[in-house]
Order: structure tokens, then sequence, then C-alpha cells
């Protein structure tokens, strides 16, 4: 009988998975409206289920030498799929039922946490481990699957223990809170990410015995991959060895067998027209084919082992098992489950697929890992079943565990790296749609990965990943009208995975050839073969202009050419990312700009100096089309770095420099500080500026004083209308013969000259005792750099020498001088060229 437990239990249960749903529903296609999905794999599968729906079963020309899908994966799961686009044909449609499938799979797997967790001892009769005291089919119609029909309530009957019902809930959210599950899922469209549940599903009604459902579950698990059916011949033995059901075992391993070298052997070389396999590329080094591939894992085990036991592919399975405390490895009879797919993954070759995060590789992996875990518990809980606070202490390592996983690795706001990473639709984004909308279903396209997946409903696609011979791979070599595209769609302004020079040179050699501009706006390019040839439209650079700029660090800094004020930077932003900053830059032309400017942002190390990225590799993209020679004057234009690994710790430099050498001190445009509310740092003789520094990944905002300072003793002393002293604080220590002195001073106007602060005791008959000269704040902050209003600080000592009289009056007094000329500044009004302080 259900009790209160069990239905509030089932009320979370739901709710966590429809807040799974609704987060990562608006997550997935909010990325995609911000083009953040890509060609891979949302725009080939798309275009498959759409050529499905359409009668033209996986058909896809969206990898380069492939006309069907089934020459890259085996996915016979698209086929009921394609009904889908009888409702809404639309890409979003997959990233929503993906969405909802994985959230799904918290169901079976509180099922079989509830299943495990409920027996009276892990290890049973010979017959029937597991379920050793329970008769078949005997789960109870509220505690398990909660389908009508099934016997009632029996534990007692049977001598079960059943547990809390929070223990089962524990797992299930374990499960979507497992980075690599949510990874997967916000990583475009994969049909293998289906898999999982399917697979949990089928582990499920396998423990149970409902073999129907068993036979179903495990089609559709097989149905999401080629390498799938490997995972369920694992079922078949678990089935086999564990559960002792010998037919549903040999059942399953020989269908799942049968169906991998089928799908693998046949299907993906017959519709290969390449001769180019993923897997062939993927585990070369194990031989040609899959049955070399298979004979080597036997006959050449030092070659696997090398390949196998890695300090990459160790941290892989030490992160793959923390998030569930280790809890697995107490369940091996479950945990071999995984050995397929973990193998596949740590064998490859490819880099990606030795990262649970960030892909989706690593999917196939969790709902096996889970499980375990919850078998793992349980086996614990029966072996120490007189420690009664066993369970809550497990739940809450589990939770802690969790937890802390997911705030390192996650994909919701309790991840650290959450911060900043919500997709922003912009204006930009909601024109490429408008694009893709106008662009006819009927004609060929070759697309950008991130703009192909907004218009990949049609037959003939091509996706443009690389330039060769100066056109897009796509195009060059198409002698064929039938495969040529009739359109190029580009977006000048996120050309991934192209470098931004071979983009325009492909632009170029294209309107040199056969196709012109069809339309041009905000850094889209739509090419249209035939097109009348024609100049690039004003609107077109619209993406490098910025009407109401609101830089994150306001900052004016003058660029001065012949002694004149030419361009203006207006400020920065500062985007820092884990593996990926990037800067922006606003800018304002004050005249007519000469050709050959170059803006020069750069990244610096501050303690040795060296410059650790430039943009000679990675230039900006915008000034590559627009260049400064072409700004109208007054117009504000942006100009961004593409992002880079530049380490946690670096300052920002910025110059322009006439010509290409920046190492030409003379070529460089000289910089003036109009205003900032950053100390700005000017170096080689003012012709670059240090903006701000980052330290352990953080922005250190060293911020110019200009609130009126509160001194022990005020002053308003003004020297040579250029710097007053505001005030000052002193203590003087007799018995020390020392003063420490703060002085307070301001800038009236911009200074040229950086002068020097000197301080001096003076004995009774005017004698220097003590003396201090230094450049303000310790050399750090000269006066050159100071800005009119601006308050400095700056802290000096002074300390009598050793035969000085300790009872004598000594006079402090201050001022400042020119160090190249020696000239001090005199007090105004009074002649002097110094102030007496009070000490």
């Amino acid at each position: 009988m259900s009790t209160r437990k069990d239905r509030i239990a089932w009320t979370l249960l739901w709710l966590l998975i429809l807040a799974y749903t609704v987060y990562f529903g608006i997550l997935t296609v909010q990325k995609h409206n911000a083009f953040q999905t890509t060609a891979f794999d949302l725009g080939n599968v798309d275009q498959a289920v759409w050529n499905t729906r359409h009668g033209h079963p996986f058909a896809m020309t969206n990898i380069e030498g492939l006309t069907n899908r089934l020459g890259t994966h085996v996915e016979p799961i698209l086929l009921p799929i394609s009904l889908l686009y009888l409702l809404w044909s639309d890409p979003r449609a997959l990233l929503l039922l993906q969405t909802a499938v994985i959230a799904l799979g918290a169901l079976p797997v509180y099922l079989i946490s509830q299943h495990t967790l409920g027996r009276k001892r892990l290890f049973g009769a010979r017959r029937d481990c597991f379920v050793a005291d329970a008769p078949r089919n005997d789960i109870p119609h509220n505690h398990a699957e909660g389908l009508p029909g099934r016997a009632q309530d029996t534990a007692g009957k049977a001598g079960r223990r059943y547990p809390h019902p929070a223990l089962p809930l524990l797992f299930a959210t374990v499960y979507l809170l497992f980075p690599a599950l949510q990874s997967a899922n916000a990583f475009d469209f994969h049909a293998v990410s289906l898999a999982p549940t399917f697979f949990l599903f089928a582990f499920y009604f396998l423990e149970t015995e409902r073999w129907g459902a068993y036979g179903l579950f495990a089609l559709l698990a097989m149905s999401c991959k080629e390498d799938m059916p490997l995972l369920l011949a694992m079922l078949g033995i678990y089935a086999l060895v564990v559960r002792r059901r010998w037919l549903a075992g040999l059942v399953t391993v020989a269908a799942s067998l049968a169906w991998f070298l089928v799908a693998v052997g046949w299907i993906m070389p017959h519709f290969d027209t390449r001769g180019v396999s993923p897997l062939a590329n993927r585990y070369a080094y194990l031989g040609d084919g899959p049955l070399e591939m298979a004979l080597s894992l036997v006959t050449r085990p030092g070659l696997v082992l090398s390949h196998l036991f890695t300090a990459e592919n160790l941290t892989y399975v030490v992160n793959l098992l923390a998030p569930v405390a280790f809890l697995s490895l107490l369940a091996p009879q479950v945990l071999m489950l995984a050995l397929p797919p973990l193998l596949v993954n740590l064998l490859s070759t490819d880099g990606f697929m030795h990262q649970l995060e960030g892909f989706h590789y690593g999917i196939t992996l969790v709902p096996v890992v889970v499980v375990a875990a919850a078998y793992g518990a349980a086996w614990l809980i029966r072996r120490t079943s007189r420690l009664h606070a066993l369970p809550l202490l497990l739940a809450t390592l589990v939770l802690v565990a969790t937890l802390a996983y997911h705030y390192a690795h996650g994909y919701t706001p309790l991840a650290a790296s959450f911060r900043g990473t919500w997709p922003q639709v912009t204006e930009h984004h909601r024109l490429g749609r408008e694009i893709a909308r106008g662009i006819p279903t009927t004609a060929s396209l070759a697309a950008l990965p991130r703009p192909n997946p907004h218009a990949s409903q049609r037959q003939h696609l091509y996706m443009i990943d690389r330039v060769e011979n100066g056109l897009p791979a796509p195009l060059h070599g198409m002698e064929q009208p039938a495969t040529n595209a009739e359109y190029v769609w580009l977006d000048v302004t996120d050309g991934w995975p192209l470098h931004p020079n071979d983009l325009k040179a492909a632009v170029e050699n294209l309107l040199a050839g056969e196709y012109g501009i069809e339309r041009a706006v905000d850094g889209w390019l739509l090419l249209r073969r035939g097109a009348p040839e024609q100049a690039m439209p004003d609107s077109f650079y619209e993406f490098a202009r910025a009407a109401d700029p609101e830089p994150q660090y306001p900052m004016r800094l003058v660029f001065l050419l012949d002694g004149e004020p030419v361009l203006e930077s207006l400020g920065f932003d500062l985007i820092l990312r884990p593996q990926a900053s990037s800067l922006q830059f606003y800018w304002r032309a004050l005249q007519p700009l000469p050709p050959g400017l170059r803006l020069y942002p750069f990244y610096v190390d501050d303690t040795t100096g060296q410059i650790l990225e430039d943009t000679s590799q990675r230039p900006l993209i915008a000034t590559i089309w627009y260049p400064p020679e072409g700004w109208q004057v007054g117009e504000v234009i942006v100009t961004g770095t593409m992002p880079w690994d530049v380490g946690p710790a670096f300052s920002v430099g910025l110059g322009v420099v006439q010509g290409e050498d920046w190492q030409e001190v003379d070529q460089r445009l000289p910089i003036r500080v109009e205003s900032s509310g950053l100390v700005v740092r000017l170096f080689d003789d003012d012709t670059w500026a240090r903006l701000i520094q980052v330290e352990d990944g953080e922005a250190v905002e060293e911020a110019r004083l200009f609130a009126p300072p509160a001194p022990q003793v005020s002053l308003d002393t003004d020297f040579a209308g250029q710097i007053r002293l505001l005030g000052y604080d002193v203590d003087c220590d007799r018995r020390q013969a020392s003063c420490d002195l703060v002085l307070y001073w301001q800038a009236q106007a911009p200074l040229e000259t950086s002068y020097t602060v000197f301080a001096q005791l003076l004995g009774p008959a005017g004698n220097v005792r003590a003396q201090v000269d230094s450049v303000p704040q310790d050399g750090g902050y000269p006066s050159r750099w100071w800005l009119p209003g601006e308050v400095v600080v700056d802290a000096l000592s002074l300390t009598l020498p050793p035969d000085a009289p300790g009872d004598a009056t000594y006079r402090l007094i201050v001022g400042l001088y020119d160090p190249a000329t020696g000239d001090r500044l005199v007090v105004a009004g009074t002649g002097a060229d110094f102030v007496e302080l009070t000490a």
C-alpha cells in the first residue's frame, strides 16, 4: 500500500524530471536561436530526418563525400523520429525530444534503485541472484513501476524491507545532475543521447522479468547507434551470468552481436562512398576493419594496454566515478556493463572521446555508473545492517560528491562555470534566422557550420569547414551542376572553423567567379550563383558599428599622428572564461585615417614583459572586412579578439602601429590618456598602454581616486597650477627618530612631466638632516599618468641619522621637482618652492 512518503517521493521525482526538461529544453533551444548549434550534428541529423520524412531515408549531403547518413552512423531510431516532422518540421523539435527522453531516464533509475535497495539481501539463492526472497513479478504497485494491473504489496509476505523513498530519489537526482549527461544534452542532437533512457528501461524490465518490455527497449537502445549493441550484449551476459536467465541472455547476446556486425561490417561500408569509416580512423592502429581490430584486442595486448593505461585515461575513469563517490566499484557485476563504451572511448585516438564533458561521448556510461552505485549502496547497507545511520551517511556522501563534481563541471546555475554562459540571442542572430527563411528549400546551399542547422531542411546541403585552393571546400572541384551549391551562406563575424583571413580570401574568389551578392547585411553574406556582381553595401559593415557603446571599462585614449589626434579608444570589454579569454575595444576616428594603421591589442606577462598573445595569428575580424582607412569620422567601431587561452594571469595592453612591425617603436602612435576610471600605465615613450591586470582568472581593477580625501591636516597648496597638495597625515616617533608621512596630491591639469616628490627634515640651522626623493607610490605611479582632478595618495618615511640630536626641533618640508632639470615647482602666491608641514 502506498505511503505518504512514497507519494511525496513520486511527486518530487516527476518535478525533477519536469524541471530538467524545462531547463534544458529552454537552454538547447536558446543555444540554437543564438547560433551555437552546428552542422556537427544537429544540421547533419536534421537534414537526414527531413529527407527521411520526404521519402529519402537517411539521405544526407552535409558531410563531404557522403550521400547517406548510414555511411557515418547507423541510427534506425531516426525513422520513427522523422514522424515528428509531420507535426513540427524544425531542428528544435529534435532538441526538445532529446531533452525529454534524457529526462525520463530518471524514472527507470528511480525504479531500479527502489528495486535493489528494497531487497533484503544482495545475493540470494542459486537460481535468482538479487531476487532470492521475492516471487517474480511481485514488485508492488506503489513501490515500483506504478503500473496498473500489477500485484499489490507483498513485501511482508516476501520478507522484503523497503528503504526510505529518499534513497531511490537521490540516485535519480544524481543521474540528472551528472555533467556527462547534461553535456550531451547541451551539445546539439545525437541519436545516441536517447540510448541511456532506453537502456535503463531495458535493465529494469530485465530485473523484473518483463520480457516483452525488455525486448522492446533493448531494440530501441540498439537502434540509436551502431556501437550500442555492444552495451546490450553486455546486458545479455549479465542476464546469463548474474540473473541465470539463459534464454533471454543468449538471445540478447546473439541478436546484439549480429546487429553490430551487420551495422559496422556491412551497412556503414556500403553507404560510405568515401571509403573512410570513422571507426577505422579512430582505431586504425588496431588494424583494417572491425574483424582485424577485434583480433588485435586479443593478440596484441601490449599495443592495447599502451593506449589504455595512460594518465589521461586514469583521470577520465576517476572523474567518471567521482560523482557517485565511487560506490559503483562495490557492484562490479553491474559496472562491467560499461566496458564496451568505456573501451570505445579510451582506445580511440580522437581526443574529443577522452573528454567526459564538452561533447556526447560519455553519455552511455552514465546510466551504468549510477545504477551500479545504487547496487553498491544496497550491498553495503545490507552487509552492515547494524549501522542504522549508514543509509543517511551514504546518501550524504553521494549528494556531496555529486554537488561538488557538478559545481566544477556541470551545466546548470549550480556550476561555477555557469556565470556568463547563458546564450544571448542578439539582433544579429534574429537577422540570420530571417535570412535563412528566405533561402528557397528547393535550392542547394553551402553554409558554415553554425548557420548550417538553420537551413538544413533541404535535399542538397554542404558544410563549409575548410578552404582549398582559395575556395570553400564543398565548392572546390564541384563540376556537376546538380551537386553544386546555388547559394553560399556565411557569417563573417563567426567564421569558425575557418581562419578569418582564409574566409575573406574565399569570399573574394567567389565574387571574382560565378557568384554575386544576394544579400549582405550586418556581417551576413548570402551569395548566389549568377547574381549580378556588385560592391559590398554599407549595410554589411553594421556588424562592426556600435550605435550606443557601453564599454565594461570606459576610458578615452587618444592616439596621435604627427602630433595630431587622429583616433581614440573609448574603452573595452574583458571577457574572462576558462581557456578562452577575449577583448572588445571601441574606437572612433577623429579624422580620415591613413592606410596601414594596425590596431594592436595584446596580452602581456607583467613579470617578464613577454607578449603572450596578439593579433598576428588571430586577427581582428572587423578590421579584415572594414579596415580603419574606410571608417567614417565620428562612427564608433567595435573590434573583438578571437577567444584564446592565455592562462589565468596576464595584463591587457593596447597600441596602434602604422605598418605591420610592432617592434618598431617609432612606427607606433603616441597615446594620450584623456579619461579613465582605471589607472592606465604608459610605456615605450607612451606608445602602448597597460590597461588592466588579471590574476587567478579575475580582473584586478586598480581604480583612480577622484573623491575628496580626509587627511589629518587639510591644505590647499597650489604648485605652479599643475598639482595641489590637499593635505597630509604625519606620525613622528621621536624615540625612533623617524616620521611616516602620507601626502594627498591632486592633478590640476594634464601633466607632461614625471615629477619627483621630495620630503626633508631640516635641523635648527636649516641643514638637511633627513631626506627622501621618490616618484609617487614608490616609483609606481609617475605624475604624467595622473588625470586632472585625480587624487593620488603617496606614502613616505624619513629617518634621522644616528648622530642627530633627539631633543632638537626639526622642520618638515615637501615639494616637487623635475628630475631632468632639478627645477622645483613654485607654490603659487608665495614664491617658495616647498611647503612646510607641522610634524
